[in-house]
């Protein structure tokens, strides 16, 4: 695992998901559950887009990315998240701001 968390501040984070479209967000106190389900958007065929989701806790004042996976042709497969590190905290801070 990443030594550092990838993170953003909650209430902003939670704000920037809302004003994006296609996103399933789940919440439960303690995790946070964000899937982009693409079959949800007007597309000639949605099932050609693979489904990502990713998994959260919440620690205190900020949501911390624990896992993401992408589904696609029934199958999930993880993303390794130090493998993109940089490029899954600069979408959170931008969907924060």
């Amino acid at each position: 695992m990443t030594e550092v968390a990838i993170s953003a501040p909650a209430g902003p984070f939670l704000a920037g998901l809302g004003r994006a479209l296609g996103y399933s967000v789940e919440a439960d106190g303690e995790h946070l559950a964000v899937a982009f389900e693409p079959w949800s958007l007007e597309h000639a065929d949605p099932y050609e887009i693979p489904c990502l989701r990713l998994r959260f806790r919440v620690d205190g004042e900020r949501v911390v990315l624990e896992s993401f996976t992408v589904s696609e042709d029934g199958e999930e497969r993880i993303i390794t998240l130090d493998a993109a590190h940089d490029a899954l905290q600069a979408w959170m801070d931008w969907m924060a701001d």
